[in-house]
């Protein structure tokens, strides 16, 4: 069947807009002409393949990774720069716009390639061979893997060693690798627990793969240390952290400092700040360098426990709570002059609703996910708040993921 696609969807996919409905096809831009395969209906969206390129768009390029339109992860890699941004900011307006959003929306702030600073992937021994890799998309194969062009250096270079040790641990399971500012950090999932020879050989795998701590993690995700060689750092602008396995961290150092940018800019004329979802501390601590009183509430014991061990901690109080259940109340939230909010992709409706009933001046909302972003900005904007420029960062390069940022002041006598 020869189809027309006339645009490029959410998470990639070129649609052709025919008779019978709209069809989603990975790999293929808006203007081609290409013949499809069968087409498949899952949950009410038919998908095809595409089976011969008739004619190319002049914006299409040939991507740079082997493992391209396999592995599940890059599904942008065969878009031009120029489409590509459009297609990235055009989500962001489309998502808004649909929520009934009016906001302006920035330009996006992209990332460098290669600088990816945290992946997780799969592994399973076949045979006499170890797959370490990406899931293919829509499927359970690990999609076997020797290099990543968005991943950092550091990260990529380790990967051969990985694929020998990783046996070690058993079967299958999956690898957490992040690179901070002294070394990898290492967290291995695997059914068995590391039996005394796996523990014994850890110390020369570490210093051969440049890995400061080596941890196991049980089915629950529950951490356990094998071998520190360096306690691990990272740095928030001018403070430094030990951060806990498998914690939270932004994706890339870069797209950070330009959150991080937003942020302090947002909070220049603030004094008291509370830092909701506040991970290790990556706003909390810079802010408070600068002088401001924070106060950080985030769920996980060990990163609040992060933020309270660390030096740069100043005029910080750490706070453990769990927003989605107990969110702080308006009552709760008035004592401050601006809030920083950055909840996890299903956003932070309970906390969202005390805020828009709270008389907090200044409110900055980072998110990972535009939908629960506009339905959130939504709720601030009718309890009497106003929507600043959105920004989008492009952190996870040519995935179908963006972030975005933007501040809420509350309007006078409202």
């Amino acid at each position: 069947m020869k189809v027309f696609v006339d645009r490029i969807g959410a998470r990639g996919d070129g649609i052709a807009v025919t008779e019978g409905g709209s069809i989603y096809i990975p790999d293929a831009l808006p203007g081609e002409w290409v013949r499809i395969g069968k087409i498949k209906h899952r949950r009410g969206v038919a998908r095809a393949e595409v089976r011969e390129l008739l004619e190319a768009s002049p914006a299409r390029v040939t991507p740079g990774c082997f493992h391209y339109n396999k592995c599940g992860g890059c599904v942008g890699q065969h878009l031009g720069k120029e489409l590509y941004a459009a297609w990235k900011q055009e989500h962001v307006e489309r998502v808004l716009l649909r929520a009934g959003l009016k906001a302006q929306v920035l330009p996006v702030l992209f990332v460098p390639i290669g600088s990816r600073r945290r992946v997780r992937m799969e592994f399973r021994v076949v045979g006499d061979e170890t797959l370490l890799g990406f899931r293919e998309a829509g499927s359970a194969w690990i999609v076997d893997v020797n290099d990543c062009i968005v991943a950092t250096a550091g990260i990529v270079g380790v990967l051969p060693i990985l694929r020998q040790f990783l046996p070690r641990f058993g079967g299958e399971g999956w690898v957490s690798v992040t690179e901070l500012s002294n070394g990898l950090d290492v967290v291995v999932s695997s059914q068995d627990q590391p039996d005394m020879n796996l523990r014994m050989d850890a110390a020369a795998f570490c210093a051969e793969a440049g890995v400061s701590r080596l941890s196991w993690a049980n089915r629950k995700g529950q951490t356990e240390p094998i071998l520190i060689i360096d306690q691990p750092i990272v740095w928030f602008a001018d403070a430094s952290v030990a951060p806990p396995p498998l914690c939270f961290l932004q994706p890339t150092a870069q797209g950070e400092t330009e959150l991080r940018n937003f942020v302090l800019e947002a909070m220049g004329g603030s004094e008291k700040v509370v830092d909701l979802y506040a991970g290790c501390g990556a706003f909390a601590l810079p802010l408070a360098a600068e002088g401001k009183s924070i106060h950080a509430v985030e769920a996980v014991v060990a990163q609040a426990e992060a933020i309270n061990s660390s030096a740069s901690k100043r005029s910080t109080t750490i706070e453990v709570r769990d927003l989605w259940r107990q969110p702080l109340q308006a009552v709760e939230l008035d004592r401050f002059d601006a809030v920083i909010i950055d909840p996890p992709r299903a956003g932070a409706a309970p906390q969202i609703n005390q805020l828009a009933i709270s008389s907090v001046p200044s409110i900055v909302y980072v998110s990972c996910n535009p939908v629960t972003f506009a339905r959130d900005a939504l709720l601030l904007l009718n309890g009497g708040y106003k929507i600043g420029p959105v920004q989008p960062v492009d952190q996870f390069v040519w995935s179908h993921h963006i972030e975005l940022m933007a501040q809420f002041t509350r309007i006078a006598g409202k």
